[in-house]
């Protein structure tokens, strides 16, 4: 008689639900790395006008998780209603972007899907990492799979059906893909209101916003902010110019576009668990390293080669690490959180991860200006990523009370 009450209390629909909308938000969002070529074709958008559209995406999608953090951490008992919110007003501006002819509203409408969307990681990761303490790393990590997935099959889905039926009509599918997000919505609401509310720690003592700032007093948070930024400059820098580097100097197609960008979190995807269970394990350390190593690696063989094979399988092997080593740093974050801060925790993660983005994007496009040159970001991708391969081997990793 109680079964779906059953299914909705399981520790498995639990983690699902979280993993699995988290990846729909991120399809949603990711989105925009296809439309990008043709939009820069549109518009004829200069490699400034990249930069400023790039900085613009990443301050509106990173920096709101600094203020998110700590209301998360305020508003425990609305976890639930913040999931299913952000991923529908997520699909909602990105529907707007292409309801409207001029650039700058298009940037904004696509801005303000990231805003929405950063609402969605301090209350899933505090979810899971007050749910699931002894699994901690592999909880995370199936919900970074999600969005890993997201942001791998979204590209390359989305290029598909712009190439094979809608002729490049990017405008036309933002507007019918909005209709299945007001059911998913729905989806995700019923699934978390029925679960088992996690039992966060009742703090000692009133969170304030500082306190997310204030976490950077410990090594531990230095350390990893420092993993995050690394990471994210990598990583959103080359989202940000790669498209039109794929598209105008390869001659590659949407759907080529969308494949090549998917490689950057595909495979990711489901190395993201088995790293998490190992780190739960062996510890944070040699997943660390290892992903800063590959990283930097890869892009550098791509800065020497350009194209071809090399490029498939190295942005391939980057992939393996780029977007699953962020719920390894993550879940060494919330290792070490503080009572009653762990919103605050997520958010100082993100807000790293914002700085490096912002940083990536300004520098990345002032190398292809100075340069002429899109290959130029996979050199500069590869020679920030490749040090804290040596930084990881001494930095701290916990907390001392």
């Amino acid at each position: 008689m109680n079964q779906p009450s059953s299914f909705r209390t399981s520790g498995a629909t639990y983690i699902a639900t979280i993993a699995i909308g988290h990846g729909l938000k991120h399809w949603y969002i990711a989105a925009f790395a296809v439309f990008l070529p043709l939009i820069v074709e549109e518009y004829e958008i200069t490699a400034a006008g990249l930069t400023v559209i790039g900085l613009i995406r990443q301050f509106a999608g990173g920096f709101p998780n600094f203020f998110v953090g700590y209301a998360s951490d305020r508003l425990r008992n609305y976890w639930h209603l913040m999931l299913p919110a952000s991923f529908f007003f997520a699909a909602l501006f990105m529907m707007l972007s292409g309801r409207t002819p001029w650039l700058w509203p298009i940037v904004a409408f696509a801005s303000l899907g990231g805003v929405a969307a950063s609402f969605w990681h301090p209350p899933a990761i505090s979810m899971l990492s007050t749910r699931f303490p002894r699994r901690r790393g592999m909880a995370i990590a199936f919900h970074g799979s999600g969005s890993g997935a997201g942001e791998a099959l979204g590209p390359l889905v989305v290029g598909f059906i712009l190439v094979t039926w809608l002729a490049d009509d990017w405008r036309f599918y933002t507007l019918i893909s909005f209709m299945p997000a007001i059911l998913i919505t729905g989806i995700i609401y019923w699934l978390l209101a029925g679960a088992k509310a996690p039992e966060p720690e009742v703090p000692t003592r009133s969170t304030k916003l500082i306190d997310t700032v204030g976490l950077l007093k410990y090594p531990v948070y230095t350390s990893l902010a420092y993993a995050n930024f690394t990471r994210s400059f990598s990583h959103f820098g080359l989202l940000n110019f790669m498209p039109v580097y794929l598209a105008q100097d390869l001659g590659m197609d949407s759907f080529g576009v969308g494949f090549h960008v998917s490689l950057l979190t595909l495979l990711g995807v489901g190395l993201g668990p088995l790293l998490g269970y190992f780190s739960d394990r062996i510890g944070r350390r040699i997943p660390i390293v290892a992903a800063m190593g590959v990283i930097g690696i890869s892009m550098l063989v791509i800065g020497m080669t350009g194209d071809g094979i090399a490029l498939t399988l190295s942005l391939a092997l980057a992939g393996l690490f780029l977007w699953s080593s962020q719920d390894v740093i993550n879940a060494t974050a919330m290792d070490a959180a503080p009572e009653g801060l762990q919103g605050s925790t997520v958010g100082l993660m993100f807000l790293s991860s914002l700085l490096g983005a912002a940083i990536g994007v300004v520098i990345m496009g002032f190398v292809v200006e100075i340069t002429d040159s899109l290959k130029s970001i996979f050199w500069l991708a590869g020679a920030i990523a490749t040090p804290g391969m040596l930084i990881f081997l001494f930095a701290p990793l916990r907390r001392n009370s």
